[in-house]
């Protein structure tokens, strides 16, 4: 932007409206356009400025006075400034100063046609004398002057002016000296107006001739009218104007006639003109619902019966009548479109307005209405007829290719997703219609407000009705049986189904409906919720009732209670899943949903009956396993056999691939039912409190008192296939040769049944240790007791009288029972002790010394084999 104008000079200073004023300055524009406005003292004169340079300007001042500043105004500096100052003024123009433009005079009174003399306050000529009269407030009394001159008057352009008055008006406080200096003035402006009005009639003398000529004109045309008119001429001229009027009569009559004529016509065609909008109605209607500008025609038949709505003219009536078909055909078009769906709200308000304008019989919103409620429920039976029919579809053709998919996915499949989509979409849309025009129409903004009082509980059963069905199809489509597809798509598809569940129920939120259809659809998402729940829970369930399937009996872990499989591990995660899958996708509530496992609720209920019902099926699976038996029968494998067979040794390396005995696989179950109730249940415990689920008391005291259970039959089991048989080699063993014995005989050793029975216990005990680990003692323990118990059956019935018999069954008992010292039970050290007690003592010392070397042979000579049956594990040797 360029720097503003600047004003330094003009030419003239002052002057009157229209001086032509020459400003000069600096930066006043590139241009006539760039000129934007031009102010003189306040007055806009850009329309008679006249740019010549960027230094010049021309123009004419306007009605301004005083004095004020030039400002300049360009589009390409803006706004101006100026330095110096014009002075604007109004001219008078007196009786004694020339003018060459005409100046009204007064005229005579005593001639009404005459112009009128000027208003005292609109002409005030000037001082003759030159004197200024400011300051003078001292007037001379007005009725002093007019005594002193009754005839005149002190007004300078009065014919009876008289300089007394004038003088003791304006200048009584005047000095002499200023009255002389004004004379002075007065006289050599008169001598100047003198020598002026000669120049002016030098100036103007072609003019002042030409008037001359035509004063000489008139005077003598009036002359020659006088000759032949006379002194009065008005006789002559009345006669002449009323020949004239006689004769124009004459000439125009005809076209006087043709004029009335036309004006009838004009007449006519100004009615039919008028009434050409009737006439050109019916067509006007059937092109303008052609184009649905139904507005026009609505406002065209308004106008139509307020201005012909009463005639009694037969054509209006007959176009009336024609006008009415055709708004009657109009009315149940309307009508029709109305209730034909699809069609959004706001086309059919518009309808309703129109058959409400066009006073249609019946109520257009409240049909509107239920035409909304009916296409919703339509709409729901067309998603559910058009899924079912796509999902049969789907059906016969994976029955047709015999796919490898899981059979039976219900509500698990990509059609009941889109079912659930479709069918939250439909509702959602359809209350944001449905609802808002029931609110405008119960408000009175349709029609009024209703006249029917019942409409409001219809209206709500409407609604309750829609979402009704809604919520038995959500839960046909949600909550029907079927096999779940793998665990990611069970996750994506439930929470992809509660997502558009729950946007529905949102918008539904925010139309403000009542309380009971919301109640519906949180039923249905809760319920849904639940299902979700109850489908993992099924899940885990299926998967840990499979796990007797993948029971490899590979030893997995060494644990304080022993060896154990993946079993209870794979329990661990199978639960684990079920639980973080039901706490990302259905644990946490939605706006204004119910608490899933609130206290007390039903849905916790559920969840402690499927967590009891897996931990149980898992002690089943335990159960079903440990006491499987092979195709060989260990019963019918004599003990010999077994204890001939190489012990395996113990392999504490993970997985190591051997293949299990019936019995190793009854310590092995044992040990997981060990594991899993001190260790895998608390675990459990844990996971659902991290998860925020109330703890499943009841079914882990089941559990645990369920495995507790399965470990002691697990127990006797073992000591059915494992004691039985060797308490049963006992007796054939002890009187197998060397039965008796002479009276004096000397013993030096145990019978080789002892030493049989102290084997068969390292045996188990080698077998238990390397799979239960310490807690082996509980097995060896059992079997202890039941040989112990044998063998003092065995002694009772068959007790020795001889000294050397006596001594031997000391001999083999006190070794039997030094022998299993670490596994004896109180009951079974009974056995013994009872034994001991039931023979004869020692006669001699002698004889106690002998046994007490014997002892100590054995146990020397048996040293390695009595430390790993007295070890508490196989590690210790």
């Amino acid at each position: 932007m360029g720097p503003p104008p600047v004003v330094t000079g003009i030419s003239p200073k002052e002057g009157p409206p229209g001086t032509k004023v020459t400003i000069r300055g600096e930066f006043l524009g590139t241009s006539p356009t760039d000129l934007f406005g031009l102010k003189i003292c306040g007055c806009d004169c850009l329309l008679s400025a006249e740019w010549k340079s960027k230094n010049k300007i021309v123009a004419r001042s306007g009605p301004c006075k005083g004095r004020g500043d030039i400002i300049v105004t360009t589009k390409s500096g803006g706004e101006g400034t100026s330095t110096v100052q014009f002075r604007g003024y109004h001219e008078s123009i007196g009786p004694v100063k020339e003018s060459a433009v005409w100046v009204e005079e007064a005229a005579p009174p005593s001639l009404p046609w005459g112009r009128r003399p000027m208003s005292p306050t609109a002409y005030t000529p000037p001082d003759p004398l030159g004197l200024s009269t400011e300051g003078d407030d001292c007037k001379f009394p007005e009725e002093e002057l007019n005594e002193l001159f009754p005839d005149g008057s002190g007004n300078l352009s009065d014919e009876n002016f008289q300089p007394g008055w004038y003088l003791l008006e304006h200048h009584s406080n005047t000095s002499f000296e200023d009255l002389k200096a004004g004379m002075v003035f007065l006289q050599r402006k008169v001598e100047g107006q003198k020598e002026g009005q000669l120049s002016f009639l030098k100036a103007n003398t072609g003019a002042v001739m030409d008037q001359l000529d035509r004063l000489v004109l008139l005077k003598n045309m009036y002359e020659e009218d006088q000759r032949k008119n006379g002194k009065e001429p008005l006789p002559s001229l009345q006669a002449a104007i009323e020949e004239s009027i006689s004769l124009a009569d004459s000439l125009f009559s005809e076209i006087l006639s043709r004029k009335e004529n036309a004006d009838k016509t004009r007449e006519a065609l100004s009615l039919l003109t008028r009434h050409k909008f009737l006439f050109q109605l019916p067509a006007s209607i059937d092109k303008n619902i052609r184009k649905k500008e139904y507005d026009l025609v609505v406002n065209d038949y308004s106008r139509v019966k307020n201005l012909f709505g009463n005639t009694d003219v037969k054509l209006f009536q007959k176009i009336l009548d024609e006008i009415d078909k055709k708004i009657e055909d109009l009315k149940e078009n309307l009508h029709t479109r109305m209730k034909t769906m699809p069609v959004n709200v706001q086309e059919q308000t518009k309808y309703i307005r129109l058959l409400n304008s066009l006073n249609w019989e019946g109520d257009a919103a409240w049909i509107a209405i239920t035409t909304r409620k009916e296409y919703l429920i339509s709409l729901l039976n067309k998603v559910k007829d058009h899924f079912k029919q796509k999902e049969d579809q789907e059906s016969g053709e994976k029955g047709r290719r015999k796919a490898k998919e899981p059979e039976g996915e219900g509500s698990w499949s990509v059609v009941r997703s889109a079912w659930c989509a479709a069918a939250c979409g439909a509702l959602s849309a359809e209350l944001h219609a449905l609802w808002p025009l029931a609110r405008r129409y119960f408000a009175g903004e349709l029609a009024g407000q209703p006249s029917d009082p019942q409409r409001h509980s219809d209206l709500k059963e409407m609604i309750i009705a829609a979402v009704q069905l809604f919520s038995e199809h959500m839960r046909s489509c949600l909550l029907s049986g079927g096999v779940p597809p793998s665990a990611d798509v069970l996750r994506t598809r439930l929470v992809a189904n509660l997502r558009s569940l729950r946007e529905a129920y949102e918008s539904l939120l925010k139309l403000d409906l009542p309380s009971q259809p919301l109640s519906i659809v949180e039923k249905v998402i809760f319920d849904y919720r639940v299902h979700g729940m109850t489908v993992f829970l099924q899940r885990a369930h299926k998967r840990v009732k499979g796990l007797a399937d993948k029971e490899a009996w590979k030893i997995q872990e060494y644990t304080d209670y022993g060896a154990i499989t993946n079993l209870p591990h794979l329990l661990e995660t199978y639960l684990n899943d079920a639980l973080s899958s039901i706490h990302k996708c259905v644990f946490a509530s939605g706006r204004r949903e119910t608490q899933l496992l609130g206290e007390g609720s039903e849905p916790l209920a559920i969840l402690q009956k499927h967590t009891q019902q897996i931990l149980l099926a898992f002690e089943r699976v335990l159960e079903d396993l440990a006491l499987q038996q092979d195709e060989q029968n260990f019963n019918n494998t004599s003990l010999s056999v077994a204890l001939d067979q190489p012990l395996e040794e113990p392999n504490r390396t993970l997985g190591d691939g051997k293949v299990r005995s019936s019995q190793q696989r009854l310590l092995i179950a044992a040990s997981n039912a060990q594991y899993t109730r001190r260790v895998t249940l608390p675990v459990v415990a844990t996971s659902f409190n991290n998860f925020e689920f109330p703890k499943p008391v009841l079914a882990l005291q089941t559990t645990k008192e369920a495995l507790s259970n399965l470990e002691s039959r697990i127990a006797e089991t073992y000591l059915e296939l494992k004691g039985d048989p060797l308490v049963g080699t006992i007796e054939p063993s002890m009187y197998m040769g060397r039965h008796e014995i002479d009276a004096d005989a000397i013993v030096d050793d145990a019978r080789p049944y002892v030493y049989e029975i102290i084997n068969n216990l390292i045996a188990v005990h080698a077998e238990v240790d390397s799979i239960c680990g310490a807690s082996c003692s509980r097995y060896v323990r059992d079997i202890s007791e039941t040989v112990c118990e044998e063998v003092s059956r065995l002694w009772a019935g068959a007790k020795p009288t001889s000294r050397a018999a006596v001594f031997r069954a000391r001999l083999e008992t006190t070794l039997l029972r030094m022998a299993c010292a670490s596994h004896l039970t109180m009951k079974a050290d009974d056995y013994l002790v009872k034994t001991l007690e039931a023979l004869d003592l020692l006669e001699n010392e002698e004889e106690k010394k002998r046994m007490e070397i014997i002892i100590q042979n054995i146990k020397k000579r048996m040293e390695l084999q009595l430390s790993s049956l007295n070890s508490c594990n196989i590690e210790t040797i």
